[in-house]
């Protein structure tokens, strides 16, 4: 299992870099093998990574399309990636890794989020689209995979685990009724 978050804060320019840093910290459990962090102007996406498809470098994360307009953060696994992946190379599509990673972002890249319609697996991803300014967040049929979020003061963050995202000091640590 590998663990995501990010966040997306349209009240200023502030990257949240250090919070990130800490979100990742607390799930680093989840995927001790590595961590990233991707920024732009008002985002900033994390992942920590259990090595298992790709080792090598072409399969971390958060990944960036081919094209850099798609940035994807991501957890689970695509059973059926290898087929998918067959099809997209008879086409002439070409790819850096073996990870799935990279073929859940061709797959955006050529459907837009219909491409949950072709994958089989268990997952959770979110794809930052830097053109539109606009995030796509998804999970498989059954949602076995987590992701809890928040939306306060123009700050939109989620996260694999409820205790990381309670470090964002604008979350109230109580119950909405």
């Amino acid at each position: 299992m590998c663990g995501i978050n990010g966040i997306i804060d349209y009240s200023k320019s502030d990257y949240h870099f250090d919070l990130i840093k800490k979100l990742n910290k607390v799930l680093n459990h989840r995927g001790p093998d590595a961590q990233g962090i991707w920024k732009d102007k008002n985002v900033v996406l994390g992942h920590t990574r259990l090595s298992i498809l790709d080792l090598s470098k072409n399969g971390s994360q958060p990944m960036k399309s081919a094209n850099s307009r798609f940035i994807i953060t991501y957890n689970g696994e695509i059973y059926n990636y290898k087929i998918l992946k067959n099809k997209l190379e008879k086409k002439g599509h070409q790819f850096q890794g073996t990870s799935d990673t990279e073929v859940i972002l061709k797959y955006f890249e050529i459907y837009g989020i219909k491409c949950v319609n072709f994958f089989e697996g268990m997952f959770i991803f979110a794809i930052w689209d830097r053109r539109e300014e606009c995030l796509y967040i998804a999970r498989d049929r059954i949602g076995e995979k987590p992701c809890y979020y928040s939306f306060q003061n123009k700050k939109f963050i989620f996260s694999s685990e409820i205790k990381s995202l309670i470090l964002a000091p604008w979350i109230k640590q109580e119950i909405n009724k």
